[in-house]
């Protein structure tokens, strides 16, 4: 269901900014925390593989993980 012409100009007058804008803005905001959430990840995943905690099997496989969500997150949202 899409706004009315009344409702976009009253969105548009209170918030300063589209509808558009604002779902750009949270899309951007979702895919840059994943960022950061996989650059902790794939740290706190080398850190363990450097000291011997994990091997460098599970090591791989964290980072195949990291990066496939990260790829559909980022095709679900921007398609």
């Amino acid at each position: 269901m899409s706004m009315s012409q009344q409702q976009l100009a009253a969105f548009q007058a209170m918030g300063g900014f589209t509808p558009q804008q604002s779902t750009t803005l949270l899309i951007g905001l979702v895919l840059a925390s994943a960022l950061v959430f996989a650059a902790w990840a794939l740290g706190s995943g080398y850190r363990g593989w450097a000291a011997g905690q994990i091997s460098q099997a599970k090591f791989v496989g964290l980072a195949a993980k990291v990066t496939l969500i990260y790829i559909l997150l980022t095709f679900l949202l921007l398609h």
